[in-house]
């Protein structure tokens, strides 16, 4: 479910790649949960460097989705 609402923040030019796992550190230690979402994109090195490349509206996207993601931590946090 992460995943899709995220799909929305981010928007089509900005795929993500969500996953989380639950790992056990010892037999007798609760679970830790850790979140990595990725964005990969192909941009051309001479096109950055010519400001053609990297927009400030695909810079806001990942501010939109760890802005997101920092709103839903007390959420997961409580649970």
């Amino acid at each position: 479910m992460l995943a899709t609402e995220l799909a929305g923040v981010g928007g089509p030019d900005l795929p993500l790649e969500v996953s989380a796992i639950d790992s056990y550190p010892a037999a007798t230690d609760a679970p830790e949960t850790s979140l990595r979402v990725v964005a990969s994109l192909s941009l051309s090195l001479l096109n950055i460097r010519a400001g053609n490349e990297v927009t400030c509206e695909l810079l806001d996207r990942c501010l939109g989705v760890s802005r997101f993601l920092l709103g839903k931590a007390p959420d997961w946090l409580d649970a």
